[in-house]
């Protein structure tokens, strides 16, 4: 295996001592007190790690004291997260708010938690109820966190059931939202038209040359699934062959929606055009090609890594005179009870985001009254009601009163009236540039994801874990699982809806993909179906794809199953998603499109481990914390080839001149030893194996390959813009650019078929040009070696002297001095990190700490495939949780680490207690055993009812 750091043997120390002073630790002393609406006794006992174990003699009250802990670690963060959900988060900041509360009213998710809550099981609310009774309880006896001080607020509303589920709903949104289907309408519609006026195939251009679905890497999770149960592969004409023409008066719609999303912060991030990368790893390993004989599981999920952290770690042990009831340990969401992923005493599980298509927007006809507001929807003819939703909106003055909320007048036509759907799942119906899109969505009604994972951390193995994730509805995820028995699985959690045109394969028009903004009227057969084949605890009113069609794996025969958010099971990667059938008839569709680079990595280093064998949970770690950047190995040799090309004798001088480049010379040098790895390369940078507390100089490898991290990076940058931005934009498209990670793929495929294309697309159109050129390899040569050369332009100029000085000496161009993190916290920069009060090392003049990590790497920490200025190269979402567990037929030996501190209130060390841990890709221990908790804890507290 390839070293990932210069440093991953150096000072280890810190793990030591974290391990041995849990170890030894004495027992702390108690103290009590006292809660009304408590049952029985309730006891907290906190290691050194500061994250509680909860023993209890009964569920309800081990929920009701997680939301007691939860309240008083991360009050402000459950507060401002129910009420981003609930449209009322400018009661909270100001009017500043209200753009996000308008929308994500309009959208619903409090009113699909309602919907939920009513839907639920008697045990459900009796959850829920327990935990808002002690959140509730927390706040009736204690003042409020510091946040509230700065809003000019002395109280906050009480906790209730529906809250905690409307920021499921929102959370599951934000994990497995559509929006960028509006955008592929928009450049679709938009190619269509150019081409039909210069004369080249728009559809070509849009699907095959630059918005391509096929990802740049092929491993998939289940190779051979779709045949195992009966799929077979369809000959088609291919999408851009298909796909009928828009029409100005729908594309002037979808822009209308585009800009009505990108005046909301929270769902413009959510138009997949900027740097995130939401989505996660995990990877699970037969105990056949294991060391001790156990399977190893490993997940990282990647959110948005602020302060205070999404995760809140909590073990909770419930038993009474009659024996062990629960006993979990994990992670939780602070407002929900439970734990979202963990461990209990027989198994371990993780999941990622499959982004499987649950959303579809729709071109509405509407009935409209004298005011112009909608009225009816027009279906097959016949005209169906709209419901309308009256709203009222407040806001926090921030003038110098305390708790001065006012009344906020929103016009009728501007919110103050939402417009529901009843077919559309109960969706909204959206008024955009005098016409109107409906949003329909699994997640608009009852679904039922809390009772999915209080059966998770109850199963016993994992066929009882794949009867739980039938009740995840929505916000699809992949689940990974092993148990103590040594079985190792992958299950999808997640309603598919099937729709009609795309069962039938009847579509009147030859078929619009149903990423694209879909017809409403009937007319061309777009709808849902409906139930017509009832699924296991299924939730959806609509047909949806039966649970064995799903991608799923059992013990394989090649020892691992692995899933990076990539496609599962192989049916994008001929750039068709809709050329599969179903085993009963109609196309087998999952979505329409995926990431590649991580589980490309992850692929490649289990295949390695697995042949060397056998494989330690040392080197799963390792793996975790892999910062190898895929896209570079594969995009490379292009590069070397154009600068081998430009330095042979007879070289056309448009490209020699670069070969007699020094600064070229050097770095092609450097990129020849690079192992494409990235450390920081600077002493105050934070890489796998240091130590946080005592930081020291990089080795001349770790700096080697540093520099061949940051030029390579500004390479891709300048190479993209040269050849996807450029091409578009000289025909007038430079306003409909693919987003950053698709422009790249785009790039790529036209790199890797030059030979046999010569970089002409499908369209016709040249992505590679330069007049003065001999032949067209020589264009595809001058474009790559002009790009090198202006990314080290760039480098040395003003842009980046905060960070390299305007130097033009190539060894100073470290990745540490632009890959960098900041924790934000939604308020303002006293409360996030770093922020001078807990020692985190930075760089004078530069926002942020350094680490390691880059463009879709394993750990996480991505940023634009365009990113050429001081800060795009910083990243804001990554690995939030890292886990790592064995599974011996005795129990699971388990480890975590989440990138953040246990509490949300500003001044502790619990503040960042396991930032400094995460930022070196170091754990902790998870501890599933009480009676060790017990023995190792600082502080217990005992939790009384009432006499």
């Amino acid at each position: 295996m390839t070293a990932i750091s210069g440093r991953s043997t150096r000072a280890r120390v810190w793990v030591a001592a974290v391990l041995v002073g849990c170890a030894t630790a004495a027992s702390g002393s108690a103290h009590e007190v006292t809660l009304p609406g408590l049952r029985d006794t309730v006891e907290v006992l906190t290691p050194e790690t500061a994250i509680p174990t909860i023993v209890a003699r009964n569920e309800l009250d081990a929920a009701f004291v997680q939301g007691y802990l939860h309240a008083r670690d991360r009050f402000f963060q459950m507060d401002f997260n129910r009420r981003l959900a609930s449209g009322t988060v400018s009661e909270l900041v100001g009017p500043a708010g209200l753009s996000n509360d308008i929308e994500l009213r309009t959208l619903g998710f409090r009113r699909a938690a309602w919907q939920t809550y009513a839907a639920s099981s008697a045990s459900t609310r009796a959850q829920l109820q327990a935990y808002a009774n002690g959140v509730n309880a927390y706040l009736a006896s204690h003042p409020l966190p510091p946040e509230y001080g700065a809003l000019e607020l002395t109280m906050a509303e009480p906790w209730s059931p529906v809250d905690s589920l409307a920021f499921a709903k929102l959370l599951a949104f934000s994990l497995s939202d559509d929006l960028i289907e509006i955008d592929l309408t928009i450049a679709l519609a938009t190619y269509q038209g150019f081409g039909s006026a210069i004369g080249f195939n728009g559809a070509a251009l849009f699907f095959e040359d630059t918005w391509r679905i096929a990802p740049p890497d092929d491993r998939v999770s289940a190779p051979g699934f779709l045949a195992s149960i009966g799929g077979i592969g369809q000959k088609s004409k291919g999408l851009a062959k298909a796909v009928p023409e828009i029409g100005a008066k729908r594309l002037a719609a979808a822009r209308a929606l585009r800009e009505r999303i990108r005046g909301n912060p929270y769902l413009n991030r959510l138009l997949e055009s900027g740097p995130e990368d939401l989505g996660s790893n995990f990877w699970m390993v037969s105990g056949a090609v294991t060391d001790t004989g156990a399977p190893i599981i490993a997940n990282d999920p990647h959110l948005s890594l602020d302060t205070p952290p999404v995760w809140y770690p909590i073990h909770v042990s419930v038993a009474d005179d009659s024996g062990p009831i629960a006993n979990y340990a994990g992670v939780s969401f602070a407002g929900a009870p439970g734990i979202a992923q963990g461990c209990n005493a027989n198994l371990c599980w993780g999941s990622t985001v499959n982004p499987i298509d649950e959303m579809d927007f729709f071109f509405e006809e509407v009935r409209v009254n004298n005011l112009g507001l909608p009225t009816h929807t027009v279906y097959q003819g016949q005209e169906e009601p709209i419901i309308w939703i009256y709203q009222s909106y407040f806001a926090n003055q921030l003038d110098g009163m305390m708790d001065n909320i006012e009344q906020v007048n929103i016009g009728i036509d501007g919110g103050a009236i939402t417009f529901v759907v009843p077919r559309r799942n109960n969706g909204p119906v959206l008024p955009v540039g005098g016409q109107f899109v409906s949003v329909q969505y699994t997640g608009w009604g009852p679904t039922f994801e809390l009772e999915a994972f209080q059966d998770m951390r109850n199963a016993t193995d994992v066929f009882e874990f794949q009867q739980a994730v039938t009740k995840f509805d929505f916000g699809s995820q992949n689940f990974g699982v092993a148990d103590t028995a040594g079985n190792i699985a992958y299950f999808v959690g997640g309603e598919l809806p099937i729709r009609e045109d795309l069962q039938t394969l009847n579509a009147p028009d030859g078929g619009i993909p149903p990423f694209i903004i879909r017809d409403g009227t009937g007319t061309l057969r777009h709808e849902w179906l409906p139930v017509q084949n009832p699924q296991p605890n299924q939730a959806v009113p609509y047909e949806i794809m039966p649970a064995g069609e799903t991608p799923q794996v059992v013990n394989p025969a090649t020892g691992y199953i692995a899933n990076g958010n990539n496609d599962p099971v192989g049916t994008s990667l001929d750039n068709n998603p809709l050329n599969q059938l179903r085993p009963g008839g109609g196309l087998y569709y999952l979505s329409s499109g995926y990431v590649a680079y991580r589980m490309g990595r992850i692929d490649r280093l289990l295949q390695d481990a697995i042949a060397a064998g056998p494989v330690s949970v040392a080197q799963i770690k390792a793996m975790q914390a892999n910062n190898q950047l895929l896209d570079a190995e594969l995009v490379m040799p292009h590069l070397m080839t154009a600068f081998e090309n430009a330095a042979q004798p007879d070289a056309w001088p448009g490209i020699a001149q670069f070969a007699a480049d020094p600064q070229i010379q050097q770095v092609m040098g450097l990129f020849a030893g690079w192992d494409f790895s990235t450390p920081t390369g600077v002493p105050e940078g934070y890489d796998p194996g240091d130590n946080p507390f005592a930081l020291g100089a990089p080795t001349a490898s770790e700096i080697d390959n540093s520099v061949a991290a940051t030029v390579f990076s500004i390479w891709r940058s300048q190479a993209v813009k040269n050849t996807i931005d450029a091409t578009l934009s000289a025909i007038g498209l430079g306003d409909n650019l693919p987003p950053s990670r698709i422009a790249y793929n785009s790039l790529k495929h036209h790199l890797d078929t030059f030979d046999a294309n010569h970089g002409v697309g499908a369209s016709g159109i040249n992505f590679f040009t330069n007049p003065q050129a001999p032949d067209p390899a020589a264009a595809r040569d001058f474009v790559l070696l002009a790009s090198l050369r202006q990314g080290l332009d760039l480098l040395a100029s003003d842009e980046f002297a905060p960070a390299f000085g305007n130097s033009s000496d190539v060894m100073d161009y470290r990745w540490g001095r632009l890959h960098r993190i900041v924790f934000d916290h939604p308020l303002n920069d006293i409360f996030s990190l770093p922020n001078g009060l807990y020692g985190l090392v930075t760089t004078p003049g530069l926002p942020g700490v350094a680490r390691g990590g880059g463009y879709e790497a394993v750990d996480a920490s991505s940023h634009s495939s365009r990113a050429d200025g001081l800060n795009e190269f910083m990243f804001g979402s990554g690995a939030s949780r890292r886990f790592v567990g064995q599974m011996f037929p005795t129990g699971t030996v388990a480890e975590q680490i989440i990138a953040g501190g246990q509490s949300g209130v500003i001044g502790g060390i619990e503040y960042a207690n396991q930032l400094y841990f995460w930022l070196v890709n170091g754990y902790l221990p998870l501890l599933l055993d009480a009676a060790v908790v017990d023995q190792i804890a600082l502080s217990r507290q005992v939790f009384q009812p009432v006499p």
